[in-house]
């Protein structure tokens, strides 16, 4: 599962609700959930705070979806470093792993393993090293797990090494499974561009807040429809795609019915490269009708 909020800016003043930005633009924030590839919720706010309805979305809209004792991980940025979020995430029985970027709440993590010697680091592969550390920030009502990775540079000039922290529940887990499991959200980042790339939605068509809130949530139903139609009427290979070849050799495909000889004939265009997908689609919703 993959939380996170991304700014929609806006051109002139005139939309509205639209409000300052953390890049300092006028705007709205799309707030998101995804579950796999799946975005399964979405609401559109005013700028703002860039983490704010985080409960909202996961009680309503995510938890319904999942049954107990589903196992999920739950992924985040920076933004997500918060007592109330951490311990709702816990509370649904969901693990979670959350990036630390500011070096003000890095440095108490840190300094914990500062002159920590050697045999305390462990070999995680590809010239990284890592190991836990357990803190309660201020104000947090419980001691946390943190994996420190350290990553001794090769470059020219750099004589000390790099860190970065990450929170995770699942000390259990060896390092290397940990921090791979988090680094996966990379992934998850890129979903979430494809919707806002592949549907058009950067740029909200509408000068008022509440039509803008109707065009965001029908381009999320619009990525639902979409994701069902490649993973229940196309082959598994059309999976690794995104939904913009879907859109366009499959949506945007045009034929003309033609009745020649006694028999009817479904004409393509030339420019059709996906008739193999139309195909076995058709014969799929042959077979799911009777």
């Amino acid at each position: 599962m993959f939380v996170d909020g991304t700014g929609i800016e806006v051109s002139g003043r005139l939309f509205e609700h639209a409000a300052r930005l953390y890049t300092g633009e006028r705007g709205y924030w799309l707030h998101a959930v995804f579950v796999g590839g799946l975005w399964v919720s979405g609401r559109l706010r005013p700028g703002g705070d860039v983490a704010c309805g985080w409960k909202g979305q996961l009680k309503r809209d995510v938890a319904p979806l999942l049954p107990k004792g589903v196992p999920a991980w739950v992924r985040c940025d920076a933004a997500y470093y918060r007592g109330a979020f951490v311990e709702h995430v816990r509370g649904e029985g969901w693990d979670l792993s959350i990036s630390v970027t500011d070096p003000n709440k890095c440095r108490p993590v840190l300094d914990v393993v500062e002159g920590l010697p050697e045999h305390g680091w462990e070999d995680i592969g590809k010239g990284e090293s890592a190991t836990w550390v357990r803190y309660r920030p201020s104000k947090w009502k419980e001691e946390q797990s943190y994996v420190v990775v350290r990553l001794r540079s090769r470059r020219q000039g750099e004589l000390l090494p790099r860190f970065s922290v990450i929170l995770a529940n699942r000390d259990d887990l060896p390092l290397a499974e940990v921090v791979r499991r988090h680094r996966g959200k990379q992934g998850h980042e890129n979903a979430f561009k494809g919707p806002l790339v592949d549907l058009d939605l950067h740029h909200p068509p509408c000068r008022g807040y509440r039509a803008n809130q109707a065009f965001y949530a029908y381009g999320q139903m619009a990525h639902l429809l979409l994701r069902a139609v490649q993973f229940r009427l196309l082959p598994k290979a059309a999976r690794r795609h995104g939904i913009r070849p879907l859109v366009r050799h499959v949506m945007r495909s045009v034929a003309r019915l033609v009745r020649s000889g006694r028999k009817r004939w479904l004409l393509f265009a030339s420019c059709c490269f996906r008739r193999d997908w139309l195909l076995y689609a058709g014969m799929r919703l042959r077979i799911d009708s009777g």
